[in-house]
């Protein structure tokens, strides 16, 4: 099955895009959908601890299955003042 994925902030320059579809394995996982991210890009492994992951615009948690036609975004820590 096919799921949009958005980079944002820092990951984005690291992935080398804002978007992309990627296929997954039917009833896969957000958790391997970014080890599948970070097997095309490995530099993407070190922003993992800090991640969040939403999808279909809500917040999700890494064990969240996805399905068809999903959207997930993958958001670094925002700082600001």
């Amino acid at each position: 099955m096919r799921v949009k994925v958005l980079f944002f902030g820092r990951l984005r320059e690291v992935a080398g895009k804002s978007e992309e579809m990627i296929d997954v394995p039917q009833g896969a996982l957000i958790e391997q959908l970014f080890k599948l991210c970070a097997a095309r890009k490995p530099e993407l492994t070190a922003f993992r601890p800090s991640l969040v992951a939403s999808r279909n615009l809500e917040f999700a948690s890494w064990n969240t299955a996805l399905h068809p036609d999903d959207e997930v975004a993958f958001l670094p820590p925002v700082s600001g003042g």
